[in-house]
């Protein structure tokens, strides 16, 4: 059962019973959270590599700085150099992408949470599968629930609509259940996209289903804010450094307003594939250890290419033209390959849910929402975003 939102009814879908959509999920592992030590501990952890860059500063002197991996999260590090070269001591880091560290917890500026390690020895290790090492879902919680709940959904909605859900998924099923929803903020794990568009789809259906569907909307930002505020009555004053909500509230009561004055009932199914594209582009904005190599061959006419990544990561491609306008690729390949066309006005909704979904320009919009439909998918994407950050809060 997904509880999210006391004003959402709890749709609890029947088990996935069909063969497209079966998940590979590596056992649960527990790993290093750089969270749960202080300042000036000593650590020795195992850790992927998934990002490893030669820094040099204003004056000429070098570093290493690295992005760490392990099953309870991502962390980063960093190595001065005291002897030798940069090159000579990136080398165990790159041997296998996989590290045996001895290290110290730092955390810069003081008293700021914003915490890293600086490494004092490194070994490579050999005996270890790299997979095992990235971040996973917690273990708590099944991605087979997420599976199901976003394949009934899917099933509720009409044709055509539905039919193009299904073809994206078995498109790109793979990619979709393993890649994250974020490399930081929120969802930050293998399968975290696929939780994140259950529950934001689990959401925008409640919403839908609702007599006043603006109305359940306020609740649910009123819990989410009823929760932060909560927060912050119990939190110090480093940990109050650490909340980033009120440009969200902000946004959130803005597209309840604007939702207000259009004064329109969403609509329900183009609503709900909006949800499932709005992230769809991530698949190609990010990559990981065991990604597909032919995803970018199977939507754009171009040669497929093996990744060289060791962790989880910003795909250096894929960032060069981002997830929305993917997201948009992805709808159109799909109506392309069912044959199907649709209402101009209706292509263009979709299309704009994609677009506009981050909300203002600032934020990585291609465009700013302009209906209801839109306003409603941006509210409910940060929802969920934040819902997920109070649970990670909650739980550390």
């Amino acid at each position: 059962m997904i509880r999210l939102f006391k004003a959402i009814p709890d749709y609890e879908m029947p088990a996935y019973q069909g063969e497209l959509y079966q998940l590979e999920v590596p056992e649960s592992a527990v790993g290093f959270l750089i969270a749960d030590h202080v300042p000036g501990e000593q650590v020795e952890e195992t850790l992927l590599v998934a990002s490893a860059e030669i820094k040099t500063g204003q004056t000429g002197r070098q570093w290493l700085q690295f992005t760490f991996n392990s099953p309870s999260g991502t962390c980063k590090g960093k190595q001065w150099l005291n002897q030798g070269t940069a090159e000579e001591a990136m080398r165990p880091y790159l041997e296998t992408g996989i590290v045996h560290v001895k290290a110290k917890v730092e955390e810069y500026p003081v008293d700021s949470g914003n915490k890293s390690l600086t490494v004092q020895r490194v070994q490579a290790v050999h005996d270890v599968s790299g997979a095992m090492l990235l971040p996973q879902m917690p273990a708590s919680e099944s991605p087979s629930l997420y599976r199901d709940q976003l394949i009934g959904l899917i099933d509720q909605m009409e044709e055509p609509l539905r039919q193009i859900a299904h073809r994206v998924l078995e498109t790109y099923w793979f990619d979709f259940s393993t890649r994250p929803a974020a490399l930081y903020h929120h969802h930050a794990y293998i399968g975290g996209l696929l939780k994140h568009t259950a529950c934001m789809m689990t959401i925008g259906y409640g919403i839908c289903q609702s007599e006043r569907p603006n109305l359940t909307l306020l609740q649910c930002i009123q819990e989410a804010e009823a929760d932060h505020k909560n927060d912050l009555f119990q939190a110090n004053d480093r940990e109050m450094r650490q909340f980033a909500w009120d440009d969200s509230f902000d946004a959130l009561y803005q597209a309840a307003r604007s939702i207000a004055l259009l004064n329109e009932t969403p609509h329900q199914d183009e609503l709900l594939l909006g949800i499932l594209l709005h992230d769809i582009g991530k698949i190609f904005e990010y990559t990981h250890l065991g990604a597909s190599s032919d995803r970018f061959a199977r939507l754009l006419q171009i040669e497929t290419e093996e990744d060289q990544v060791s962790g989880i990561a910003l795909d250096p491609n894929g960032v060069l033209v981002g997830h929305m306008p993917y997201g948009c690729f992805v709808l159109e390949q799909a109506l392309q390959q069912l044959a199907i066309r649709l209402p101009v006005p209706q292509y263009h909704r979709l299309m704009h849910m994609i677009l506009s979904h981050h909300g203002k320009k600032e934020w990585g919009s291609s465009v700013t929402p302009q209906t209801t439909d839109a306003w409603y998918l941006h509210a409910i994407d940060l929802l969920d975003a934040r819902k997920e950050k109070w649970r990670q809060t909650q739980q550390s």
